[in-house]
């Protein structure tokens, strides 16, 4: 594929679709003429030329797109990286933006999920998705939608379980909040 025909179809799906960021399945959408190989190839070519960027393995973004998030780039990658899974914001990353851990983790998301467990080196950063056998109406009940983050996000309760039963840096918490904290969890 041409340049110019990249960005021609990279346009039109920002201004008709919102869409910026580019799965294996919709290149063979966009360009179904093109084999395999021939795609392949000129993807390759073009992350070269600086018209796509690659996010990792089989995802490309669009940066010049009027529909890519400026900042906080991680949390648009979400449901592109586990579609059709329960994700929401927990552990580190949603204690932190709630103040009880003091580290801000700027290319770190920390997610859980009903999928598999898994985390993800991007070029924005790394994503690791925990896997949750939690109830669903559980999760609901203790999650909201953020328009900012456009992601489920867990409150502090179900942050603070989720660090806990997942086994990790519980000093973070001890250190901000003391131990009658870690009583009530």
């Amino acid at each position: 594929m041409k340049a110019s025909t990249l960005l021609n179809v990279l346009d039109l799906q920002d201004n008709q679709n919102n869409i910026w960021l580019f799965t294996p399945s919709m290149w063979r959408i966009l360009f179904p003429l093109e084999s395999n190989n021939s795609l392949k190839i000129s993807l390759q070519r073009h992350v070269k030329t600086g018209l796509l960027k690659k996010v990792k393995k089989g995802l490309y973004a669009n940066e010049r797109a009027r529909c890519c998030p400026p900042y906080d780039k991680l949390n648009a990658l979400v449901p592109y990286l586990k579609p059709g899974e329960i994700n929401y914001i927990s552990q580190e990353s949603q204690l932190s933006d709630l103040g009880v851990i003091s580290q801000i983790p700027l290319t770190y998301l920390s997610l859980m999920t009903t999928g598999n467990s898994q985390t993800f080196e991007t070029c924005y950063g790394t994503v690791q998705f925990t896997c949750t056998k939690r109830d669903l109406g559980v999760i609901f009940d203790n999650t909201s939608y953020s328009d900012f983050n456009q992601l489920l996000v867990a409150n502090e309760y179900l942050a603070l379980r989720d660090l806990r039963r997942s086994g990790r840096n519980w000093g973070l918490v001890l250190e901000q909040r003391g131990k009658d904290r870690e009583q009530a969890i």
